[in-house]
């Protein structure tokens, strides 16, 4: 209560979360880094035009230019800024710099720790692109990184829908071929936890948890070991 004995305003002390998104239309269902329902806070979101996924997750990042990144960096209200893509990790540094509060690019900054509790190979990644993120220019955010990564099939519905901005997404379908790969996975190399670096994975998470006995962390673990409270916790 406040001194007039008025109940205070929750949305005064409301945290945010400001995320700097790429230019797409896809669907994004709760879980996703862009669903209004992933959050408990509110949601400050920066669409940084024509930064499409083929621009940032590319073999060649040094070529994109990311100014308008930048801008909505510096413009962010949020108390954590995020992404929409993991793949801005080539950009953390120098991301990070030009912003007041945490900036966190991806679930990758989370693996070193991960790395120690999940030595040797027990630990893989599930990436969008398997082979862009095993390219010479994303080799300082993995670390070292020696286990399995795993990229989405190129014609698996989920990849297609986000490579290609499509407007309809069967999430049913997305769900089961997810339950597939991580299935093949684990028969080839029996690992213990699955680091989802792709932010639109997340929605699956509890699917995988239900079939297999795996650890999962994502970009919303993480941020929500940086400040408890902002993710719905159907998420975390």
């Amino acid at each position: 209560m406040s001194a007039s004995g008025r109940a205070a305003d929750p949305r005064a002390v409301m945290p945010v979360i400001s995320l700097i998104q790429l230019d797409t239309s896809f669907p994004r269902i709760p879980g996703d880094i862009g669903a209004a329902e992933t959050w408990a806070c509110d949601v400050d979101i920066k669409r940084v035009p024509d930064l499409s996924v083929a621009r940032v997750i590319n073999a060649a990042p040094e070529n994109t230019d990311i100014g308008d990144a930048e801008m909505a960096v510096r413009t962010a209200k949020g108390d954590i800024v995020t992404t929409s893509c993991g793949f801005l990790c080539y950009w953390q540094d120098r991301l990070a710099a030009q912003c007041r509060v945490p900036f966190i690019s991806s679930a990758l900054m989370d693996l070193p720790r991960l790395m120690s509790a999940f030595p040797g190979d027990q630990l893989a990644i599930l990436t969008f692109d398997s082979d862009v993120l095993a390219s010479k220019a994303f080799a300082p955010a993995l670390g070292g990184f020696a286990g399995p990564i795993i990229g989405l099939p190129p014609q698996s519905h989920l990849r297609q829908v986000i490579a290609g901005d499509l407007p309809d997404l069967d999430a049913l379908l997305a769900e089961a071929q997810l339950v597939d790969l991580v299935g093949d996975l684990l028969r080839e190399r029996p690992v213990r936890a699955l680091l989802l670096e792709c932010t639109n994975l997340p929605p699956y998470k509890q699917a995988l948890k239900a079939r297999f006995d795996l650890e999962i962390f994502d970009i919303l673990t993480l941020i929500d070991r940086r400040k408890a409270g902002m993710v719905n916790a159907a998420f975390t």
